[in-house]
């Protein structure tokens, strides 16, 4: 985490105002698939949030247990989502990389987004007027591992090519192999004379809500999952924060951080 500098939350000031008093509020996947398909909004939802488009020239689904093979498709495109992970907390920041900032003559590290930035978040954050500004990423993240009374997990969102993956030389589909390999990271490849076998056992399902596809790459975010709870709506845990953290205007945030 150390190239991260500073963390940010966009929203509405009364939201944000709770959020200093130690109110981190938690939505999960099912609010964001509701966003973007109900709603047509993409940028602030996503249906594949704890999920994934499946590309095969070949798929055969076993019973886990006997082994039987259930079904066998040929050339498949499926939008495939892992239940467990779909009802986790998450959290949702922007992160502020020393890319996005400047230093001062005094040394002082500041931000300094670019007007591209900028121009994002106004498209995918319409209704925020106000930004949380978090100078000491490590401190605050801490902060809700020591109180908030439950494993979280941390770490900054991967972009992949999920949604519409490869192009093949042959005119098919593949599935981005980076991307199935981060899911799969705990448990070691299987080498065969068919191939390599990859697993992704239901311990590690909130990993899948640290991947987003490439087109929301330039929103930054850095997020915390708690994976052992289980929320049905929105829901806020009351965090003790060591520090205390300025709220912003949005626009006056925008003005006073020129690039």
């Amino acid at each position: 985490m150390t190239e991260i500098k500073f963390l940010l939350k966009f929203g509405k000031r009364e939201h944000l105002e709770s959020l200093v008093k130690g109110n981190i509020y938690c939505s999960n996947a099912i609010t964001f698939w509701g966003i973007e398909d109900k709603l047509k909004i993409k940028w602030q939802g996503d249906i594949l949030e704890a999920g994934t488009r499946m590309f095969a020239q070949k798929m055969i689904m076993h019973n886990p247990d006997t082994k039987e093979i259930i079904a066998e498709y040929g050339n498949s495109n499926g939008l495939m989502r892992v239940e467990l992970a779909e009802k986790m907390p998450v959290f949702c920041m922007f992160a502020v990389y020393e890319k996005d900032c400047k230093i001062d003559d005094d040394g002082t590290v500041s931000i300094n987004l670019s007007d591209d930035k900028k121009q994002m978040i106004r498209d995918h954050f319409p209704n925020a007027d106000a930004v949380a500004i978090i100078p000491n990423p490590e401190v605050f993240i801490e902060d809700i591992r020591n109180s908030i009374g439950t494993e979280i997990k941390a770490e900054n969102v991967h972009y992949f090519h999920i949604d519409k993956g490869f192009d093949t030389k042959d005119g098919q589909t593949a599935m981005d192999m980076e991307y199935m390999k981060y899911l799969m990271q705990d448990v070691p490849p299987v080498k065969d004379d068919k191939g390599t076998r990859y697993t992704f056992y239901a311990d590690y399902a909130f990993r899948v809500l640290f991947c987003k596809d490439v087109f929301f790459e330039k929103e930054q975010e850095y997020r915390i999952i708690l994976p052992n709870e289980v929320i049905e709506d929105g829901k806020s845990y009351p965090v003790r924060l060591s520090e205390k953290y300025e709220i912003c205007d949005l626009n006056f945030f925008f003005e006073k951080t020129e690039e």
